[in-house]
């Protein structure tokens, strides 16, 4: 039991959330409503033409040998006033399912009544018709070729730029996205008055929804069907589905111009993992004892596992080892030492095996899943679907780890299939995946360092951005930095101690997110001081890692670096929060790793944009992670909240903590983690979530009461009093990334991009208040439910570069009751 363990909130008061500054009407929808007569002619030409033009195009289809279309569903190019289709659930009322939202207030749609409701929508604005008002938000149609708009907004940016080469008689693989548009709808209240008319009617109306979406899929199969075929299973993602295809050029550039539910064409990820073998042997001498029968059980997504490891075979239950590849065998048969075995042995001895003490008892049961190959490769498997049997066929595990990824940046418009299926299973099954970065491979390296570009700047090239899955909203997202530093006659070591690893990815992730969420000890790399571009690995640079022997070599060795072997190190973490909170989800597991992590040396009292692309929220430990001190005490709290609620905690400070007698510099740090349903087709992280969160802190000397005025409209329907311009002379904390990124010591990161929201301020003893006061406040993405979703907050505050005394006094105020050990 942690001697100082952390306390939970024992106050929090529940209203509606007060809504300050919100974003009135935009001057070219107010142009457009001065001008109804003029902004309904030029849409109504626009519309005429772009039937006309469709008309044509469906007549000329069967000639050309192409595929049939349904001539009723029209696809469109539409710009609309930007956020609209995140305040406004969509665009149905004029007729348009939402195909794909696209920067700057542009939107892929897609009449399915040829053009008929739009029509009348946009004649009945000239009338003002009741109804048509949201005309006015529609500010263009474009008009003309499909070949000239769609494949820049529907092609990943390397298929885009090979467009003018495809061979219509060649054959290609790739993934598609496809849009379904159709809302599942909240579910009611059955001990409710009428009750259960309402839920039947909801059923009817799943199940109305499940047939559409089987029409639409069989639509799609069959379009397919006429230039090739489906090469995986279909993966949901709630809005939308997707798979991978092989089909001819001219199925492909039929798709992209003309398909009109299809937002996203990508080529096939190639996810192959590289090890290195140096075989330096670490001497194991060690009695190894099997973990508790309480120990939390992780399972383990690689190559496989060596069970009969004498340093792994305690943790592994051989009969519950699963291989998804062709090959039954679980076995890590990768060249090398082997990948898997090496992950599961670093989940098991994070700080290596002559590091610990025998007789050494193993923290956590492992769950061998081999996903890849001999050669370290994930074929014949497309990865969205895969992670959703696995989560499926595993239904009893709670922390996967996946130190897999893709060899390319992530993509930077849609969230990929393989990153929101994560998202989706994260929040609906309630696991944590962690995950790494990715590697920039040794050759890329060299290549950079021979052209001139030095560590780190290299790192911050596109080439080297976090790759697929990393970016992953609600995933833990693990980098690498270097343990050690190294120099000698010959070579020196690419980076410091606690500097990045000259492999690791930088972010920050999709949308402006804040990814990696974490960094921990991957390894480093030396490079010749002869002969630039010569980089490879050392002993000392490596970390300990327990091998595989299946083709030779020893059991333990110095000889492989890589965010792969950072990743299971805060999956250990992970496993140990589980073990002190086992009814938690994984949001708590998430907001106390963050929790724990700090920028390492001057960095963490003033950050920069760069050193957060470099390492997310920092090196977390396992002190901060599990325990407290005399010093230090933090409060937590996991909870539901939905759109439109606000949630207040408050902390008291005993007068003895913030007595003007006293001049202590003290911390503050709120780490905030949720999950939602999440949404493929849309970008920006407002409107890819169904709801999304943020916290809302008080001002140095603010009052609880006077906050919770400020923060809350309403309590139990009494409206809260509150002027505006009365905090306007008080003093905020001064926190680093704060929720615009124009603000804060940290510019261009604003934290409500991400789904782990972690912010930190240093002030003095004195400053403080009689209370400490945040707000969570909930707020509409697409969702219209107003589903509760879960989340996760932590708040601590600790006296720095003194022992003096608070956890127990500010224990007391709050009358929060635990055994202290002493």
């Amino acid at each position: 039991m942690p001697q100082f363990p952390h306390l939970t909130f024992v106050r929090s008061i529940v209203g509606e959330p007060r809504r300050i500054g919100r974003v009135g009407p935009h001057q070219r929808s107010e142009a457009n409503k001065q001008n109804r007569a003029g902004h309904s002619q030029q849409l109504t030409e626009r519309v005429t033409q772009e039937k006309a033009d469709w008309i044509q195009d469906i007549k000329q289809r069967d000639t050309e040998g192409l595929a049939s279309l349904d001539p009723t569903t029209i696809p469109v190019f539409l710009e609309v006033k930007p956020g609209l289709i995140s305040s406004d659930a969509d665009l149905r009322t004029l007729g348009i399912e939402v195909i794909s939202e696209e920067a700057d207030g542009f939107i892929i749609g897609s009449s399915y009544d040829e053009l008929v409701s739009l029509s009348e929508k946009i004649q009945g604005f000239a009338y003002k018709v009741h109804g048509s008002g949201k005309v006015a938000d529609l500010w263009s149609i474009t008009v003309g070729d499909r070949e000239a708009w769609k494949p820049e907004h529907v092609l990943s940016a390397e298929l885009l730029e090979q467009w003018g080469e495809i061979d219509d008689a060649a054959t290609y693989t790739v993934e598609v996205g496809i849009a379904f548009d159709v809302p599942i709808p909240a579910a009611p209240d059955p001990d409710k008055q009428g009750g259960e008319t309402r839920l039947a009617k909801h059923y009817q109306a799943l199940d109305a929804r499940d047939e559409a979406l089987m029409k639409r899929q069989e639509h799609f199969e069959t379009f397919i069907s006429h230039y090739g075929e489906l090469t995986s299973s279909l993966v949901d993602n709630n809005d939308s589905f997707a798979c991978e295809v092989m089909l001819t050029g001219m199925g492909l550039k039929d798709l992209v111009h003309n398909y009109p539910y299809v937002f996203e064409v990508a080529e096939k990820d190639d996810i192959s993992l590289s090890v290195t073998a140096t075989d330096v042997e670490v001497a194991a001498d060690l009695t190894v004892l099997p973990p508790s029968e309480t120990s939390v059980e992780i399972g383990v997504v690689d190559s496989g596992i060596m069970e009969g490891h004498r340093l792994l075979a305690p943790a592994i239950d051989g009969t519950r080892s699963v291989s998804y590849t062709q090959d039954a065998s679980t076995a890590d048969y990768v060249q090398g030492g082997g990948h898997g075995t090496k992950v599961a042995g670093r989940v098991l001895y994070p700080e290596g095996v002559s590091n610990m003490v025998s007789p050494y008892q193993l923290p956590f049961f492992l769950r061998n899943l081999r996903v890849l190959d001999k050669d370290n490769k994930l074929t014949a498997r497309f990865p969205a679907a895969l992670m959703e049997e696995i989560v499926g066929d595993h239904a009893d595990l709670s922390i996967f780890n996946l130190s897999i990824s893709s060899r390319a940046p992530f993509r930077k418009k849609h969230m990929s299939t393989w990153a929101a299926t994560l998202d989706k299973l994260i929040h609906q099954a309630e696991v944590l995946f962690i995950i790494s970065t990715g590697n920039t491979s040794l050759h890329s390296i060299n290549g950079h360092l021979h052209a001139g570009r030095a560590y780190p700047d290299y790192l911050e090239r596109p080439a080297c951005r976090i790759a697929n899955p990393g970016q992953s909203s609600f995933s833990l997202v693990v980098g690498s930095v270097n343990h050690a530093s190294f120099e000698d006659h010959t070579h020196t070591s690419l980076g410091r101690e606690d500097e990045p690893s000259p492999f690791t990815r930088y972010g920050p992730g999709i949308w402006g997110m804040v990814k990696p969420d974490v960094v921990t000890y991957g390894g480093g790399l030396v490079d010749s001081k002869f002969a630039t571009g010569r980089v490879r690995e050392h002993k000392t640079l490596s970390p300990e890692l327990v091998r595989s022997t299946l083709q030779g070599g020893s059991a333990t060795g110095r000889d492989s670096v890589g965010t792969s072997f950072a990743t299971p190190n805060v999956t250990y973490l992970a496993g140990k929060v589980k073990e002190l909170y086992p009814e938690e989800g994984p949001n708590l597991m998430r907001a106390l790793i963050v929790q724990s992590a700090r920028l390492p040396g001057d960095s963490f009292r003033n950050p920069t944009r760069l050193c957060i692309s470099k390492f997310g929220y920092g090196i977390p430990t396992l002190d901060r992670l599990t325990d407290n001190a005399v010093n230090r005490v933090t409060f937590y709290h996991s909870g539901e909240i939905s759109a439109e609620e606000g949630h207040l905690y408050s902390i008291t400070i005993p007068e003895e903590v913030r007595s003007p007698e006293y001049d202590f510099e003290v911390l503050i740090e709120v780490t905030l983690a949720y999950t939602a349903e999440v949404r493929r087709t849309r970008q920006k992280t407002k409107s890819y979530l169904g709801t999304w969160l943020d916290w809302l802190p008080s001002k140095m000397g603010e009052s609880a009461e006077s906050f919770s005025d400020y923060a809350l409209r309403s309590i139990n329907g009494e409206e809260n009093s509150y002027e505006s311009g009365t905090r306007d002379d008080l003093d905020g904390f001064p926190w680093k990334i704060r929720r615009r990124s124009d603000y804060g010591a940290v510019k261009e990161i604003n934290r409500n991009n991400s789904s782990l929201q972690k912010d930190w301020a240093f002030v003095r003893s004195h400053e403080l208040s009689e209370t400490f006061n945040l707000s969570i406040q909930g707020h509409k993405g697409w969702d219209r439910t107003k589903a509760a979703v879960p989340y996760s907050i932590v708040v601590s505050i600790e006296v720095l570069g003194e022992a003096v005394a608070v956890y127990n006094p500010i224990r007391v105020a709050n009358q929060v009751e635990v055994t202290i050990e002493t």
